[in-house]
């Protein structure tokens, strides 16, 4: 990306700030100073697309035989092209044309406007655009012309009539936890009803008119209305998102928030610009240069598992001026649109790994199933039991993370939540640098329940769940990747890496294992598919050398009769691990406990369970959040 020497000068500030400047020097004025270069950098991402034409991505076979060809990448393209045309003001005419292309093929095509995976993926944006750039737009009002404007106000209607239903906003049973097809599904459709019906309301043509369901696009956009301030307060209240920590999935959830938050009422637009708030302090306080650690789900094999250079690691560059700039497409475009602003503390937590230290986090969230209700597309949650709890223990040079959960049959769990955890560690100086277990998977992406892990600081146990406990899970390995990971040493059973300011040790308690070399690193193979791993991991700092953690490490007997691991770790904690899935694990003859009376808890976020007010703390600097309804 071609960077001007005002934009470069605006760089080398930050350069300064970050790198240069003593621990916790960040004051107000610098973070206002890097904010505001949002501006500068978002403009130098348009800048970049000056002058591209529209590529048509073609349409592709069906995901799965007996639906339609497959259109999102059709429509991004085309949508993605008015988008930059629009804001750059340039190739106006395409850009309506390239709108009115992607509204006939959704106008005239009933079951591809159905279909799940296609045509509300871009909604967000042509929606934004709308608000921008329509006759009645608030940025340059025209560019999207009285023809086009027509175009979208049909599909709008052809879609909503059919598909947005007053049954499904429904809040008081539900409490928002009864969820269609998966969590980002979910709210990119009520989002998409509630932003359609936002216009529908007021166009002569429409307003009178009624749904299939016999209620109108007013009565539509005030029930949505209503039911997304619940949603919001209820995700503040319960730990955030079943799709939990999802650097893709997740910024698909939050697109339709950031529509909320520029063209809700007061009300909708305060809350969510606190969410919002909520949802960068967690991430903040648990990533390091933008690549966010702790455990995850939803998180596919290949480059989604092995990379942490996600749609969030981008969006740093913009609010934080780290990570690297990348091209601006798709889901981003609605957020780097957005009004939105990461707030001043979150921003102090962002940039000051050296000054958050070393310290854990612990987060509740909801996960499993109300009786039979586990799998696609109807889901739902329990909210008196979530039934998992995030463990993150966090240091400048590295993140290691693990979900704690019972041993439970898959079926007790939301696939939503079950399908491919990650668990592992995450270390600084690399965005791809970084250990976890995953269990193999022929020929598919999907597994579910696949292990189970306990963690206390930089020490965690995994073990594969057999059949009937997981589905879809294969024998158990473990990756190691080629980037930002060296000297590799297996000693007496374990794997020994280093990283840039952390050592790493692996070992399978269980036999031994092979090796399996791929394109972004190695799996370590277990022989033994249900073996306990340890991982160990700790600063440099801490140890006179290399060599000296070997020794330590390799000095720690392990007790393991096949039923029962019995270790105490590098950090002087006593870990009990059932190996026969009976029991939680304990640490220090406590039982892990999943269900704390706090839902957000670290030096940094904290909050008790289910009360909607969130403490955001750093140094000097507070934030209260306080997700109440009128």
């Amino acid at each position: 990306m071609k960077v001007n020497s005002v934009y470069s000068s605006f760089f080398s500030l930050i350069v300064l700030v970050l790198f240069v400047l003593p621990v916790n020097a960040l004051t107000d004025r610098q973070l206002k100073s890097i904010r505001i270069g949002y501006e500068l950098r978002r403009q130098e991402a348009f800048d970049a697309l000056k002058g591209k034409p529209l590529v048509v991505s073609e349409l592709q076979s069906p995901l799965e035989p007996g639906r339609t060809l497959f259109a999102r990448n059709f429509s991004y393209s085309l949508v993605d092209f008015a988008f930059k045309s629009l804001w750059l003001n340039e190739q106006v005419a395409e850009a309506n044309a390239a709108l009115q292309q992607n509204a006939d093929y959704y106008i005239d095509n009933y079951p591809a406007m159905q279909d799940r995976d296609n045509f509300y993926w871009a909604a967000d944006e042509w929606l934004r655009l709308l608000e921008y750039f329509g006759t009645k737009g608030s940025k340059k009002a025209g560019l999207i012309t009285k023809e086009t404007e027509e175009k979208l106000f049909k599909m709008m209607w052809q879609y909503n009539k059919v598909f947005s239903q007053m049954s499904k906003a429904e809040y008081k049973i539900s409490g928002t936890w009864f969820v269609d097809e998966s969590e980002n599904h979910h709210i990119q459709r009520f989002s998409t009803y509630w932003h359609f019906a936002k216009y529908l309301k007021d166009i002569p043509a429409y307003k009178t008119l009624k749904y299939d369901d016999g209620f109108t696009s007013l009565e539509h956009y005030n029930a949505w209305t209503i039911y997304s301030k619940h949603w919001i307060v209820e995700r503040a209240r319960k730990g955030l998102f079943v799709e939990m920590a999802n650097e893709a999935y997740g910024l698909e959830t939050l697109k339709g928030a950031y529509n909320f938050y520029d063209f809700g009422d007061k009300e909708l637009r305060s809350l969510t610009g606190k969410l919002l708030d909520l949802y960068w302090s967690t991430w903040a306080e648990e990533q390091l240069a933008g690549v966010r650690g702790g455990s995850k789900n939803r998180v596919y094999p290949g480059i989604n598992s092995k990379s942490g250079r996600g749609e969030f690691w981008q969006m740093a560059w913009y609010y934080l001026g780290i990570a690297q700039p990348t091209t601006l497409a798709r889901n981003l475009m609605t957020l780097v649109a957005s009004n939105y602003r990461m707030p001043l503390i979150a921003m102090d937590i962002a940039l000051d790994p050296q000054g958050r230290g070393e310290y854990e986090i612990k987060q509740r969230l909801l996960g499993l199933a109300i009786d039979s209700f586990h799998m696609n597309p109807d889901y739902r949650l329990r909210q008196d039991k979530g039934g998992l709890l995030r463990y993150s223990y966090c240091t400048p040079d590295f993140i290691l993370g693990a979900a704690h959960f019972e041993a439970r049959k898959w079926q007790d769990w939301t696939l939503i939540s079950s399908q491919n955890r990650w668990h592992g560690v995450v270390f600084a100086g690399n965005a791809d640098a970084r250990i976890y277990p995953q269990c193999s998977l022929n020929n598919t992406y999907r597994s579910y329940n696949q292990h189970w892990s306990v963690q206390n600081k930089g020490c965690m146990i995994t073990q594969k769940l057999p059949e009937g406990y997981a589905w879809e899970g294969n024998p158990m390995r473990v990756f190691f990747s080629k980037a930002g990971l060296t000297d590799m040493i297996e000693r007496n059973g374990w794997v020994f890496v280093a990283s840039k300011g952390a050592f790493a040790a692996v070992k399978c308690v269980s036999k031994s294992f092979t090796w399996d070399v791929d394109t972004d690193g190695q799996w370590l193979m277990c022989e033994d598919e249900l073996t306990p791993i340890i991982m160990q991991v700790a600063r440099k700092k801490d140890f006179a050398d290399y060599k000296q953690f070997q020794e330590k490490v390799l000095s720690l007997p392990i007790h393991y009769d096949g039923k029962l691991l019995k270790y105490k770790s590098i950090y002087n904690d006593d870990f009990v691990f059932h190996s026969d899935y009976s029991k939680l694990a304990s640490v220090n003859g406590k039982t892990i406990d999943i269900h704390p009376s706090m839902v957000f808890d670290s030096p940094f976020v904290k909050s008790v369970w289910n009360s909607g007010v969130i403490e955001i703390a750093k140094g000097k600097r507070m934030l209260k959040l306080d997700f109440k309804l009128k």
